[in-house]
């Protein structure tokens, strides 16, 4: 992947010669390609390979055992240069690509200028001036709001218009229709279609405010926090395996996380709240855990966040293994909240970012009191015990029923290994009985040779305690009824667990004294080095130093660091984010990623003002979707014109809304909707998904029989709810949200990708669980309207919150009444058997089709 450096180099190569004989000099055009080929070996180690520093010219010039490596204005005898133009440097790596090999030789024949004087010490010129001034490093700017001509006054369209007006657009697309904007703003709060009623009602509201309290009324509703909940979950990396390879074992209980997330979302908690309880929830609590106290259990739930990285230390407990699992969970914490990817300096200082190894183990030092790799927990050693109290007691009186019947099946069996140990003594000489007996209850390794021998001798004298084991060698009918028994007590057991399971809690927790933080030498956890202490990342920290205590709530303290109003990134990219999930694209195109390496942001003052509008109104998300979705430029149209194509074809300047695919779990929800059979209940565990006997992906859990899979037990209406409640397992993503782009979380998502490949269109077409749906949607038009006509206009209002047009309504009545009169004519026996009982099944299974049909469209899929 080519590096972006900066424009320069992406026009450099386009400029015509006289064009590029631009002066280059090194910080800003060749310390960059330097810093991603050159620097790990070259700089950073404290014994340079060919002991030759490359971080300044002076060095450079200076030259290592090899001689110079840069002779100023003859690049044919600079040995940088013909290294690297011949493929050998930077060796086993990925070599330098043709468009920075030009630009390094342009460089060295210029002379091989700086843009100012460097330091004799290399180490005194880490980071650039170039570096250090980009964009994201610097504090959130007070902004003005522009005063634009504009038909809208609202500050965002203030803010775009003015932006437009520079690039030939003078106003925006005109207002989408209510229908439109009905459905536009029903899927973005809440991931789900508007209802025929819900579009009745917004349409016959005519005051003014009508649309605020569209808004307000979506804000509202459970729904709202489902839908971004499974937004901040992307980021978050939720998952409800460990990714072990192979097993992927289960986090049965990662799912209250998922609830508290949910919960955060639609009591509109704080995202300064949201953020300190999710990284410090335990150091927020009061300690002793009052476990009986639903806060405390919110805060505990909370830091399931710093748990849903990949963690495969439940089977591979090595040191390695640790390490990793604890730089994943860094990693999703830092691309969250900061926005960066600071995991790149793990092992190197990172090749774009002015961020050291250094900084990232200083900075990785705040977590270590709760990755501490050597008082190490696996992953089922971290669960908190947070039953209710009155649910205990029913536990406990089960438990004794059960306990009850092990310890007279076990005495039982007691008796009956005695009996048959008794008859296979007696069937021993009497000679030797009781050197036999002497023998088997001997200790093994005391045993004699003769001993040994005479067991030899008579194999089916065996201890009670074997026999107790192996009922099968010496009554197959003692053993069965046993086997009874034991399958009676084991169903049981899980009865208990189903009807009174015990509730845990995946948490962080610190124990014992915090871990001496230091750097590992290229990221390797057995090669530790230089000490470190806890603190922030040194380019955000320039002017005002973060107080990270040595001792524990490091964590709490470096939360409380972000939220506090004026740290350069945290409001900055939360508040992209957000901006991102209504408009279809960030301000920032990498909202992962605000680095030297992401996009630039399109309009930074207006993201600046935003970041500045969301701590100001008290970091609450609810109003400031009302702010972004109360504006002109989301309430405009889709379409695309002429002019907007040859002036903007990408819509970076937003002159007209984005045309976005419904995701993954929005697809399947809507035609669950459509069909009816959307069961909508809240919260609680996950909806189980396992493999069948091919190999797909279902609801439901499998059924074994002596190891062996004999199918899969249903689940009833609980396999119809959303999908934020389906079992998100790695190793298994349910078929339909997988064609869809489900995110893989290794470790999280960023930003989903939008696809459009065969596999959709084939799995719309040609699916057991679309088909079911497209007939479940007929039975329901059949249910609500009395005739054809009223079930198309029905069947659209449903799909498409809109009215078929003349055209549409005429073309889907002949669709319908063409394949009943088909389908009429069906000479199967069984089907001839029930359109003689139900002689509208002919038109019901045709409407089935139509709707199919409609499901498969762009115009479903797709929120203008």
């Amino acid at each position: 992947m080519l590096l972006r450096i900066v424009p320069l180099l992406v026009l450099f190569a386009a400029m015509p010669v006289s064009a590029a004989d631009v002066p280059l000099v090194f910080e800003k055009d060749v310390r960059p390609i330097m810093k991603q080929h050159c620097f790990q070996c070259h700089g950073e180690e404290p014994k340079p390979k060919g002991s030759l520093d490359l971080r300044t010219v002076k060095m450079m010039v200076k030259g290592g055992s090899d001689g110079a490596a840069v002779v100023p204005g003859k690049a044919d005898e600079s040995l940088i240069w013909t290294r690297v133009q011949a493929d050998e440097m930077p060796e086993g790596h990925k070599k330098v690509p043709p468009i920075q090999k030009a630009i390094l030789k342009k460089w060295i024949d210029q002379g091989a200028k700086t843009a100012r004087a460097e330091p004799d010490n290399p180490n005194d010129a880490k980071f650039s001036e170039e570096e250090l001034s980009h964009w994201a490093w610097q504090p959130v700017a007070k902004v003005a709001v522009p005063s634009v001509k504009s038909a809208s006054e609202h500050p965002i369209d203030q803010f775009l218009m003015a932006n437009l007006s520079k690039n030939g657009i003078h106003e925006f697309s005109p207002q989408a229709d209510r229908r439109t904007l009905i459905r536009r703003a029903t899927f973005d709060l809440t991931g789900l279609p508007p209802s025929p009623k819900e579009v009745d009602a917004f349409l016959a509201d005519t005051s003014a405010n009508a649309y605020e309290k569209l808004l307000d009324r979506l804000l509202s509703i459970p729904q709202y926090g489902e839908r971004w909940g499974r937004h901040w979950l992307d980021v978050a990396g939720y998952s409800e395996t460990d990714g072990s390879p192979g097993t992927d074992t289960d986090r049965p209980h990662a799912w209250r996380y998922r609830d508290y997330v949910i919960r955060s979302f639609n009591d509109d908690k704080p995202y300064s709240q949201f953020l300190r309880e999710q990284l410090a929830g335990d150091e927020l609590a009061a300690k002793p855990y009052r476990l009986n106290d639903p806060k405390t259990v919110d805060l505990l739930a909370a830091t399931g966040f710093l748990r849903m990285a990949p963690d495969v230390t439940q089977t591979a407990n090595t040191i390695i293994e640790r390490n990793q699992a604890t730089a994943d969970s860094f990693r999703v914490a830092t691309t969250t909240f900061l926005g960066l990817t600071v995991g790149c300096a793990q092992c190197h200082d990172h090749k774009y970012d002015p961020i050291s190894a250094e900084d990232y183990y200083r900075l990785r030092a705040v977590f270590d009191p709760a990755f501490n790799l050597t008082t190490w927990k696996k992953p089922s050693e971290r669960l908190v015990d947070v039953t209710p109290k009155e649910a205990l007691e029913p536990i406990a009186n089960a438990e004794k029923l059960v306990k009850t019947s092990e310890d007279k099946l076990n005495a039982e069996k007691d008796v009956a290994a005695k009996v048959v140990f008794d008859r296979e003594v007696g069937r021993v000489p009497e000679t030797e009985r009781e050197a036999v007996v002497r023998a088997i209850t001997a200790e093994e390794k005391v045993r004699t040779p003769e001993q040994v021998a005479l067991l030899k001798k008579h194999p089916n004298v065996k201890s009670t305690t074997f026999i107790r084991g192996f009922f099968v060698e010496y009554d197959k009918k003692l053993d069965a009824t046993f086997k009874e028994s034991e399958a009676a007590i084991a169903k049981l057991r899980t009865g208990i667990e189903t009807l009174h399971p015990k509730q845990y809690l995946m948490v962080v927790a610190e124990s014992g004294a915090p871990p001496v933080s230091k750097i590992h030498f290229r990221g390797d956890p057995e090669q530790p080095t230089k000490l470190v202490t806890a603190g922030e990342l040194q380019v955000l920290s320039r002017t005002k130093t973060a107080s990270i205590p040595t001792a524990s709530g490091r964590r709490l303290a470096y939360a409380d660091w972000l939220v506090q109003g004026d740290h350069p990134l945290t409001a900055r990219v939360v508040a992209n984010r957000i901006w991102m999930h209504h408009f279809g694209k960030g301000i920032v195109g990498t909202p992962s990623d605000f680095g030297l390496n992401g996009d630039r942001p399109t309009h930074p003052e207006l993201l600046d003002w935003l970041a500045n509008e969301f701590v100001a109104s008290g970091w609450k998300i609810k109003g400031f979707h009302k702010l972004l979705m109360t504006s002109a430029a989301y309430k405009q149209t889709a379409k695309r014109t002429p002019e907007l194509n040859a002036t903007d074809p990408d819509n970076r300047w937003l002159g007209r809304m984005n045309l976005r695919r419904l995701d993954a779990e929005s697809v399947r929800d809507a035609v669950l909707a459509a069909s009816g059979k959307l069961n909508r209940t809240v919260g609680g565990a996950s909806t189980p998904v396992a493999e069948d006997g091919e190999g797909k992906v279902v609801f439901g859990h499998r059924k074994l029989n002596d190891g062996l899979f004999t199918g899969i037990e249903s689940i009833g209406d609980a396999a119809f709810r959303r999908s934020i409640y389906v079992q998100s397992r790695r190793a298994l993503p349910l078929a339909m949200l997988e064609a869809f782009d489900l995110p893989v979380m290794t470790p999280n998502c960023a930003a989903r990708r939008c696809s459009t490949v065969a596999p959709q269109a084939l799995f719309l077409l040609n699916d057991e669980f679309i088909v079911k749906q497209s007939e479940e949607m007929a039975e329901r038009l059949f249910r609500e309207a009395p005739d054809t006509d009223a079930r198309l206009k029905l069947c659209y209002r449903i799909l498409f919150a809109a009215e078929p047009t003349s055209a549409e309504a005429k073309a889907g009545k002949l669709f319908v009444e063409t394949q009943a009169k088909g389908f009429q004519a069906g000479t199967d026996p069984a089907w001839k058997a029930t359109l003689k009982k139900r002689p509208e099944r002919a038109e019901l299974r045709a409407l089935a089709s139509l709707c199919q049909t409609l499901l498969c469209s762009n115009r479903f899929l797709y929120v203008d």
